[in-house]
């Protein structure tokens, strides 16, 4: 039996972490057919599906993951084998992302670009003006830069899952009365702390995300959250505001005005 095709397993690997084949597709420089159609013969090729399709996206079965697990390491070296040989000039990619935004959802597009142009080295920047690829909300796009949408979501009041909140099927503003709140001072109106009760105290200033979801799961306090912050965690629970307009934010990634930057940047666009 011959080997399995290294540029196969490539775009099965960039489809397991950006969560669709369009996203691969972009990320390896090809068509969408061209991945489904690579995909579709591993799959057949295995016998059984690598994933269960819908109209939200790709979800892994046990034998993806387990393919993923022994193949992704060994196609990020393979990948990257010629340039390593022959001393190829390396590119540094200035990459912000803002605190409001979570590492883990821009993570695998980052790690499949690489995959796929290994000359690549990225650098994290502090301040989005000092960036090639900025992830952050509209509200936040630096002079200089081009943005375009990759979502739009509601924010929600977030409460650790054993909040007495947290059995309700959603909040009135007078809920929140009692309920210690955790601010989002980095994350332009969006903290939404407008909204709540004047005897609503606050209990922590969180410096990202990241951290505040951790606080919150830890039963520190509460706070307005985008929607998405709550997929794959079971320690906190997702509530609406019902007598108020929590609002939404639309995020997306900005591009300084280079080539090499909109390159990139069209690469990492979802259709």
């Amino acid at each position: 039996m011959t080997m399995i095709d290294l540029n196969t397993l490539r775009y099965f690997t960039s489809a397991f972490e950006t969560g669709t084949f369009s996203q691969a597709a972009r990320v390896n420089g090809v068509s969408q057919p061209t991945v489904s159609a690579a995909i579709q013969k591993l799959e057949d090729r295995l016998s059984t599906p690598l994933f269960k399709r819908s109209k939200s996206g790709l979800t892994p079965t046990p034998l993806a993951h387990r393919l993923y697990y022994e193949a992704e390491q060994s196609v990020t070296h393979l990948s990257t084998l010629e340039t390593r040989l022959c001393d190829q000039p390396q590119q540094t990619v200035r990459v912000h992302c803002a605190p409001d935004i979570l590492i883990e959802g821009i993570a695998p597009g980052l790690s499949s670009l690489r995959r796929s142009t290994p000359t690549l080295i990225f650098s994290f920047t502090e301040n989005a003006r000092d960036s090639d690829l900025a992830y952050l909300s509209d509200m936040c796009v630096p002079e200089g830069h081009v943005f375009a949408t990759l979502a739009e979501e509601p924010y929600r009041i977030a409460v650790a899952r054993f909040h007495p909140l947290a059995s309700l099927p959603g909040v009135h503003l007078a809920d929140l009365e009692d309920a210690p709140l955790i601010h989002r001072p980095y994350c332009p109106n969006a903290d939404r702390i407008e909204l709540v009760p004047s005897r609503l105290s606050v209990a922590a200033h969180a410096t990202n995300d990241m951290q505040l979801m951790e606080l919150i799961g830890a039963g520190l306090g509460i706070a307005f959250v985008p929607q998405s912050h709550g997929d794959g965690r079971d320690d906190i629970k997702l509530l609406p505001l019902l007598d108020a307009d929590a609002g939404t934010r639309t995020t997306g990634i900005s591009h300084r005005k280079s080539a090499f930057a909109k390159g990139l940047a069209e690469r990492l666009f979802p259709t």
